[in-house]
């Protein structure tokens, strides 16, 4: 970030506490940090690909800051209980959440989701996105999502595809883009989804391509696209449904970084810095891209105003498809 920029932003906090006392109270507080340890809460249990992000971004974080950096594992309520235990901490930049898609979700899905996603949090960067691969067994009759666009709408309700919450919203996006009926099964996790595809006994699934890849490319399974508009670096091979036609189709889960709202805009500044350098270490990409993430590494603004997007944007999708509340992602 600019020094023109940091200025600015300066300019703000000063302009956000008109006290005197309270100014410099603040100003001493972010000349200070860190001065202790920071919590980052992962709202996911931990040996997932959110974990491990986590932990390789905790890490350089706390090298770079000259403070310890925990890694805090609260999972529970579809992500909301560690997102509300962030949302509720002091704005001082001590404790951060790894925020992702159920953030722009739940608000949809959950009748009381105990705080507001866009109201208690200040953005510091969306750290990457990770699309989904729809998948098919090797036999399936469909070779590309070309043709199975083209044999659900001959055969309307004839084809089911098996998924999380989160993959059905991936697909009932695709539904009303290709404007195709495919039945949806749930499930409680990709794994007996995957299964249920290898036997033959559903049709479809989808999930990130670190957790299918390795039965794509044993045989076991047939990608047939994947949900991200460009095509991503762990399946460049595999054609994106906005290829197929649908220009406009994009649709990944993602993961950033957040803080509680009205933390001083000069933390929020730090800790974007410095994590965007961290994105951008050799060592880090080729970890991250390798599970399947796309780095982003957006400024705060503009990661505030990609929530509020993916908010509006799966709140659509959600009542389009006509999925009631009650649901987690």
């Amino acid at each position: 970030m600019t020094g023109l920029r940091l200025a600015a932003i300066t300019g703000i906090t000063a302009l956000a506490f008109p006290l005197g006392g309270t100014v410099g109270a603040v100003q001493a507080q972010t000349h200070a940090y860190p001065s202790k340890p920071i919590r980052f809460v992962v709202p996911f249990t931990p040996g997932a690909l959110n974990d491990l992000l986590a932990r390789l971004v905790g890490e350089q974080l706390g090298v770079r800051l000259g403070q310890r950096v925990v890694v805090d594992n609260r999972p529970g309520a579809g992500t909301m209980l560690g997102s509300d235990l962030v949302a509720k901490s002091a704005a001082d930049g001590y404790t951060l959440l790894l925020s992702s898609a159920p953030l722009a979700i739940n608000p949809h899905l959950v009748a009381k989701v105990p705080f507001d996603a866009l109201r208690d949090f200040a953005g510091v960067t969306q750290i990457g996105a990770v699309p989904f691969v729809i998948v098919c067994h090797p036999d399936f009759s469909a070779k590309s999502i070309t043709e199975l666009v083209a044999q659900a709408k001959a055969k309307p309700g004839q084809f089911v595809y098996g998924a999380t919450v989160a993959g059905q919203l991936m697909i009932e996006m695709f539904k009303s883009a290709a404007k195709v009926d495919i039945v949806y099964v749930p499930y409680k996790g990709l794994a007996p989804a995957m299964v249920d595809v290898m036997g033959g006994r559903v049709h479809l699934t989808l999930g990130t391509y670190s957790s299918l890849g390795p039965h794509v490319k044993a045989g076991r399974l047939r990608a047939l696209a994947v949900t991200s508009k460009a095509r991503t670096r762990i399946a460049p091979d595999v054609l994106t449904i906005a290829e197929a036609g649908y220009k406009d189709f994009d649709g990944t889960s993602w993961y950033g970084m957040s803080v509680a709202s009205r933390t001083p805009p000069a933390i929020v500044a730090r800790l974007h810095s410095e994590t965007v350098s961290i994105l951008r270490l050799p060592e880090i990409e080729r970890r991250l891209n390798a599970e399947g993430v796309d780095i982003v590494g957006s400024d705060p603004a503009a990661f505030d105003q990609f929530i509020r997007l993916e908010t509006a944007r799966w709140g659509k999708v959600i009542k389009d498809a006509g999925i009631k509340a009650g649901q987690e992602p």
